[in-house]
């Protein structure tokens, strides 16, 4: 097998070659030698350092600003010629002296070999090794490019055309690819005065020509979180000229995702007009990632949206919206408005299918102006008008149905309104607001409950003692100096009046009462002995002040008696101070009427028996 193969590699390496084979194989040759020549040759024939110094001038013309190289450059032929460059440093003459703009440990960049025997190379597909680069964003939200280099002149120049844009011929300039490896990038803002630091920077921009457009993919560490982004634009110059131009892409780590598609501007206000998505599963993380903190947000946990965005002067509408907080789901339409005079405005209309009223409330009740912190909360960052409705609401441990809120927030008046709600088979409304012309400071609450089953509101509350099971209604309005403490709240100054229908009341048996005041001195109510006191109506209105309430009227009219009562309910510390005159019907068959004192502490007070005369009233 061996020797016929053999054999036959001898018989065809014999054989004359066709004239066709021969000329290709003679032309493969003649290419791979010229190639190897060329190679070789190359370095004898091009300046090395006619190269360097184009280098050091392209990047001095594309920047436009002072640059520097420490290091010693490299040039090399192969597999492609390649000039690497090190330790060059950026600077830029400002007031009171330099100030860099940026430092690259390596760059490098690829050229052509005919272009450089010519004297004139030109260099395209650069690597920054280790660049750290700083930006200032100005007071107008404009990125600093006050200079003379290629990029600033093209992003001067540069007008829209159509979906793209355009450039005169000699501002455009080939960019290529630009491949950045653990880079850095600072961006100071000085209308804040913020300074956000990206880090370990690694990615490609590819951008052909100037005029053309570019998309940048890479990833990078914020804060100590990894970030990546896809970010593409047909209109480059236009956003770095602080002009709107189309952008899409998307931003995502392990704390958010989000997507763009559209016009955006980053100016100012960084406005966008497009489709846009936002995931954050976890709020409270993102929040402390970015720096930002609202007080009475901790109740958010996740958050997600999805809008059509449109830009119009100062507003940014979000037309379309989706939004879900926690569990909660909502869609409407909001406009943020971005007065430069004034706080950022936040109107429109969102409709829930379930909502934490207590959430709102601790996110944007009016506080006044001596709280701890007070500049962290939503209502001092933002001017608010909306309109929130929700199909199924909570407020404490109360489930509310059709609930509708409004929220205001202006520089004159904070104010949250409950304007209408289902609750407990009834209605309820309500205000918080702070209050005009009064102390600075003040807060004003009104609460209204009508037609309402306060059996279950106790129930609820799990509140003990003898208290009415019926339906009723309750006023309550409340004046507080300061800020919303409970502290502020129990010396809040105000009026309640409560009234109901038929019901009952556990736990009072006026016959065992009437028994033992003839028996005893003084006993606790319970010795009186169970059942229920049925009643007619109540109708009791107090005076609130100091954390007490002071009765003016209290009537509970039943079938057979009527009780009056007088006197101070401290529901600081749960104790009574009240008279009681527990008169007998008209056409009672010889019973007296009973004077009692009532005494000792809540959910069990104690009984004094006294004459017919009144005792004096209990002072506060």
């Amino acid at each position: 097998m061996l020797t016929n193969g053999i054999g036959n590699l001898r018989k065809i390496s014999s054989r004359p070659l066709g004239r066709r084979r021969r000329g290709l194989l003679i032309g493969i040759l003649v290419a791979l030698v010229l190639f190897a020549l060329y190679q070789i040759v190359a370095p004898f024939l091009i300046s090395s350092t006619v190269v360097r110094e184009s280098m050091e001038r392209a990047v001095a013309q594309w920047t436009g600003h002072d640059v520097t190289i420490e290091g010693v450059p490299d040039i090399r032929f192969w597999p492609e010629p390649r000039i690497t460059l090190r330790e060059i440093t950026i600077r830029k003459q400002a007031d009171g002296g330099e100030r860099v703009l940026g430092r690259v440990s390596r760059l490098s960049a690829s050229f052509d070999l005919f272009e450089a025997l010519l004297g004139r190379p030109e260099f395209e597909d650069f690597h920054l090794t280790n660049p750290e680069i700083y930006i200032l964003r100005d007071a107008n939200g404009r990125l600093d490019w006050a200079n003379d280099g290629l990029l600033s002149r093209a992003v001067r120049e540069a007008k829209a055309d159509g979906g793209g844009q355009s450039l005169p011929s000699g501002d455009d300039a080939q960019m290529g690819d630009v491949k950045i490896t653990n880079g850095t990038l600072e961006v100071s803002d000085v209308a804040s005065g913020r300074v956000t630091r990206f880090a370990s920077i690694n990615g490609d921009l590819h951008w052909p020509w100037l005029s053309r457009g570019l998309n940048i993919r890479a990833g990078g560490e914020m804060n100590g979180r990894r970030l990546a982004i896809d970010i593409s634009s047909s209109q480059p110059l236009l956003l770095l000229s602080g002009k709107s131009g189309n952008a899409s892409g998307s931003v995502e780590s392990d704390l958010l995702r989000g997507r763009f598609n559209g016009t955006a501007n980053l100016a100012a206000h960084a406005f966008l007009s497009g489709d846009a998505e936002l995931t954050i599963p976890d709020l409270s993380s993102a929040m402390a990632w970015s720096g930002v903190h609202f007080d009475g947000t901790e109740r958010l946990k996740s958050l997600s949206l999805s809008a059509r965005l449109v830009t119009n002067d100062e507003a940014l509408r979000f037309e379309n919206l989706s939004l879900s907080l926690n569990d909660a789901r909502a869609t409407g339409i909001l406009d943020l408005v971005l007065p430069p005079d004034r706080l950022p405005r936040l109107t429109g209309t969102l409709a829930f299918d379930r909502m934490d009223f207590s959430g709102v409330l601790a996110a944007i009740a009016p506080r006044s102006g001596d709280g701890a912190g007070q500049n962290n909360g939503l209502r001092n960052r933002l001017e608010l008008d909306l309109r929130l409705s929700a199909q199924q609401a909570t407020l404490g441990p109360f489930r509310l149905a059709e609930a509708a809120m409004s929220v205001m927030n202006t520089a004159e008046q904070s104010r949250i309104d409950i304007v209408d709600s289902d609750f407990e088979t009834g209605r309820l409304t309500g205000r918080i607001a702070t209050t005009k012309g009064g102390a600075s400071g003040g807060i004003a609450l009104h609460l209204s409950v009508q037609s309402a089953d306060f059996g279950d509101i106790v129930r609820e509350l799990g509140l003990a003692g003898p208290l009415p099971a019926a339906r009723g209604s309750l006023e309550l309005s409340l004046d507080a100096d300061r800020s919303l403490t409970t502290e502020a709240w129990r010396n809040a100054k105000g009026t309640i009046r409560f009234r109901t229908e038929r019901g009952s009341l556990p736990g009072v048996n006026l016959a065992g009462i009437r028994q033992l005041a003839t028996q005893k001195p003084y006993f606790p109510l319970s010795e009186a002995g169970g059942g229920n006191l049925e009643f007619d109506s109540i109708d009791i209105s107090a005076d609130l002040k100091g954390g007490s309430a002071d009765i003016r009227e209290g009537k509970l009219v039943g079938p057979g008696e009527t009780i009056a009562l007088s006197g101070v309910v401290s529901y600081v510390n749960n104790s009574l101070a009240l008279s009681a005159s527990i008169q007998p019907p008209a056409q009672g068959a010889g019973a007296a009427p009973l004077m009692v004192f009532i005494g000792g502490s809540w959910p069990n007070p104690v009984i004094w028996s006294i004459s017919q005369a009144p005792p004096p009233k209990v002072a506060e």
